[in-house]
């Protein structure tokens, strides 16, 4: 496995147990925002990515929301105690990623004994 030293992790789905908000284009923002407050952490992910903040690894959080959410979503990020380096909004809406080096959250479940 290769050692690269940065790792950039999506919020929703990822770090979050919800992933998709289909409701958003047809709330307010302040609904919405209520509808970020609510959404559980994945722990395992979170001891994961604080693993490797600890080891050295650079980590870049990055998520399709707004930078109208920033400040409470980066307070979700401190109520569970993320560790990162950078935080980055408005990661473009898909359905589907094409990326040589994406992986999803279950497979650094299992893959992150070997890093």
């Amino acid at each position: 496995v290769s050692q690269s030293r940065y790792f950039a992790v999506d919020l929703d789905g990822t770090l979050t147990t919800k992933g998709r908000f289909p409701q958003i284009w047809n709330i307010t923002p302040k609904q919405l925002l209520k509808l970020y407050d609510k959404v559980e952490p994945d722990l395992d992910i979170i001891k994961i990515v604080n693993n490797l903040y600890n080891r050295g690894y650079v980590i870049y959080i990055f998520t399709s929301r707004t930078n109208l959410f920033q400040k409470q979503t980066e307070a979700w990020l401190r109520k569970y105690k993320v560790k990162y380096h950078y935080f980055i909004t408005d990661k473009p809406f898909y359905d589907i990623m094409i990326d040589d080096k994406a992986i999803r959250p279950e497979e650094i479940k299992q893959w992150i004994k070997y890093l």
